[in-house]
């Protein structure tokens, strides 16, 4: 459920720079959402793989994998931060 909030929380971030911005938001919504599961289902395999866990070993590995797909969604926010604004054209 936090997991569910963290995750809009950084898109209605997104959304809000895009705007101020004049960038369309799809592609950083979609690269934030895209990568927030990506780490997660990818440091749960990892963890299985590697550290022959057992079923109740999954709250271990869920704590650092939400941790660095909170990170990701956060580089991509700075990432965000520093595109330069889309000047509109204007009709003479």
């Amino acid at each position: 459920m936090l997991e569910i909030l963290a995750l809009s929380y950084f898109i209605k971030q997104i959304k809000k720079i895009c705007t101020e911005k004049g960038i369309k938001p799809g592609k950083w919504i979609a690269a934030t959402a895209i990568s927030w599961f990506a780490i997660e289902i990818i440091i749960i395999v990892i963890a299985f793989a590697f550290f022959d866990m057992d079923d109740d070993g999954i709250f271990i590995v869920i704590i650092p994998a939400l941790l660095l797909a909170a990170t990701s969604a956060f580089v991509i926010l700075e990432m965000l931060k520093k595109q330069e604004s889309v000047s509109k054209p204007t009709i003479e």
